[in-house]
This record gives structure tokens, sequence and C-alpha cells, in this order.
């Protein structure tokens, strides 16, 4: 079994064996580099040789077969729908060599941890209600289309020039959407169980802001300083380490659903602009 596992494993990396810098793509997109990866898809950083511009262009990942093209497929009509400037717009879906590719703009810029572990950045309650307000927008205005992102991480917020963009809608599905039914290329069984490595959250806005609960917590402790008195570390909540209003508190609360969830985005969206009336916090 473990030589099984073993080649299978050498297969799939073969099989998944990203694009080489200068590969012609369609005929038309020139790889300068790979930029990320994830479970289903490759990622590259192309030159459109039609207009120039720069692109992004995402690989389904071979060793998914079918599943990862499904994947692709619908991240492609998701981005077709979507007209945001802070969003990846669609510009082409091709196949070359029996492999399927999305074409979108490219967006740069820091990640969260980027600006907290490599520039020192440190977030305050007021940065981290003002910057959660912008993401709130993008957020918003998906839910509005009829949209979750499900997959709010901190990979996927840019910053840039103090504005945000929010990337890869591998994950998104329409509200209410059941997750796609993917057929097992082989039974996994461990002591007599099946063992299933698959997890779908539920396609409701609750999942996106409970990342955004998360998203936030990840901010504030940029400024929390463990007490040096304490000679053993006792495990302790964030409740009791990080030294946040009341208001703020209840929020995240609510958001990670240890309190009365919200309803939607647009409840915690309309608590964020009273916070921010009530603190006189920046907006942006």
């Amino acid at each position: 079994m473990r030589l099984i596992s073993s080649l299978s494993s050498f297969i799939n990396a073969w099989r998944d064996y990203p694009a080489e810098k200068n590969t012609v793509l369609g005929n038309r997109y020139i790889v300068q580099n790979m930029i990320g990866e994830g479970s289903y898809g490759l990622i590259y950083k192309c030159m459109d040789r039609k207009s120039g511009q720069i692109v992004a262009v995402k690989q389904a990942r071979p060793s998914k077969g079918s599943y990862a093209e499904h994947l692709l497929n619908r991240e492609a009509a998701i981005l077709k729908s979507l007209q945001h400037s802070h969003i990846p717009a669609y510009l082409d879906l091709f196949t070359d060599h029996r492999h399927i590719y999305l074409v979108m703009s490219y967006m740069n810029g820091d990640t969260l941890e980027d600006l907290i572990f490599e520039q020192n950045q440190k977030y305050q309650e007021a940065d981290c209600v003002s910057i959660t307000m912008q993401l709130m927008e993008l957020v918003l205005y998906l839910h509005k289309q009829g949209f979750v992102h499900l997959d709010l991480r901190i990979p996927n917020v840019l910053f840039k020039n103090g504005e945000l963009n929010l990337i890869d809608f591998g994950l998104a599905r329409r509200i209410g959407e059941p997750p796609p039914l993917r057929k097992p290329t082989r039974p996994w069984f461990r002591h007599g169980r099946k063992i299933s490595s698959e997890h779908h959250k539920i396609s409701q806005e609750s999942e996106d802001l409970q990342d955004i609960g998360h998203f936030m917590l990840f901010m504030l402790y940029s400024v929390y300083e463990p007490e040096s008195s304490q000679s053993v570390i006792a495990e302790r909540s964030w409740q009791e380490e990080l030294q946040l209003s009341s208001e703020l508190k209840m929020m995240i609360e609510r958001l990670l659903q240890l309190r009365d969830p919200y309803s939607g985005s647009s409840e915690f969206m309309k608590e964020l602009r009273w916070l921010v009336n009530a603190k006189n916090f920046p907006s942006k």
C-alpha cells in the first residue's frame, strides 16, 4: 500500500509540474513565473502578447482531473457575472493540450501576513475597524450578487495603495448552492472506516462572516504583547489576551457565532458603521 501511495504521489507531481518560464499558453499568453498554487489550481503571471498586458492565468490542476476543471469553469462563470474594480476581471477561458485555463486581470499587493511580519505593521482597534469596513464593502457587493466567497483567508486579501483587492474565487458558490459532488478515484480505508479529506463549507453568508472574524483577530494580535511576568504561559482566550472595547469584542463574538450570530452581512455592516460613528473612527 505504501509503494502504491508513493507511486501515485510521484505521478501526480509529474502531471502537475508547472509550466516553465517563456512557455506560451494558448498561443497567446507567455509565462513569466508561477505566482501561486492551491489544491485544484496553478496560477501564473503571464504577458498577453496580443494586448501587451500582464494577466493572471489559472490552470486546473491536472492530477485532480474533471473535478478541478469543474471548479475552474464555475470560477470563470462567477467572475464573468461580477464587475468590480477590486475583484479580478474575467478575460478568457481556453483549452491547450487538453488542459483548461482561466485568464483574469492581474492583481498584486501585500497580504496581512506580509505587512505584520515583514513590515512590522501594527493594527489598533481603529485600524482594524477601518480595514474591515473596506473588506466588507467587497464582501457585501459579492453577497448582493448572490455569491459567497468561502475562502476569505489572509492570502486572498491584497493590500495596495491603501485599498484592498479580493482574489481567488475557486471555492465561491451561489448562496444556497450545495457543494459540488466529487467522484472519488480511489477509496481509502483505515481500521475498517472510510477516510475522506473533503470538507465543504455551507454556502451561506455566515461562513464568510466567520472568516472575517478570524481576519480581524489576526490584525488585532499584531499589537499583542504577552505578559513577561508570567513564568508559566497559561492558555487564555483571545477575549482575555486582547484589550478590546466591549462593542468590538461582542461584534467579533457574533461573527464567530459565540453569541447570537448576525443574520447576514448587511446587519454586520450596519453595526460596523455604527461603531465608526460612535467611536469617531476613520471609515478608511
